[in-house]
């Protein structure tokens, strides 16, 4: 079971997955803060915080060698290529929530946009673009590697920005 935990860990698709897996527990998290109702701004802002830079690593990491390598290789599937996720939308999303304050009106309203916009996205990348690129053969582990240490280089770079550890 070790041997697979290992592979697994280094297969690209099953990287993305786990990433799709926080983003989700983070957005639960937010509401159950959010649902306790005023007071827990600090908390909020954490999570919030790792949150967005979670997403921002993520979709940078699509976008710069997933959804590359994938086009090359799902060229003629238009079904799996639609699932790609337009991540401009997002990132001005989470640029307008990084201007405010837990506090404001429109704070909480804007993660749950977020979580709309995100969550149909990565069940749609989970059930109709990761099946065509494990169809069609896709080194996913060599991706693996390529995905690990862009996240690595870049989890420094957002730590040399002065976030937390944590968040890095």
């Amino acid at each position: 079971m070790r041997c697979i935990s290992v592979v697994r860990l280094r297969d690209g698709l099953d990287q993305l997955h786990g990433e799709h897996r926080s983003i989700r527990q983070l957005l639960r998290a937010f509401e159950r803060v959010r649902l306790l109702g005023a007071g827990g701004y600090d908390e909020k802002a954490a999570i919030v915080d790792s949150l967005c830079d979670t997403l921002t690593l993520h979709a940078r990491i699509e976008e710069e060698i997933f959804y590359p390598v994938v086009r090359s290789v799902l060229r003629g599937n238009s079904e799996a290529t639609s699932a790609f996720c337009d991540h401009e939308r997002l990132l001005e999303l989470i640029a307008s929530l990084d201007e405010l304050e837990p506090d404001h009106p429109d704070y909480d309203r804007l993660v749950r946009i977020i979580g709309d916009c995100v969550l149909p996205s990565m069940e749609q990348e989970q059930e109709v673009l990761f099946e065509a690129v494990r169809s069609a053969g896709l080194d996913t582990l060599a991706l693996g590697q390529r995905m690990a240490l862009y996240r690595k280089t870049h989890r420094r770079d957002l730590t040399v920005l002065g976030l937390p550890e944590s968040m890095a």
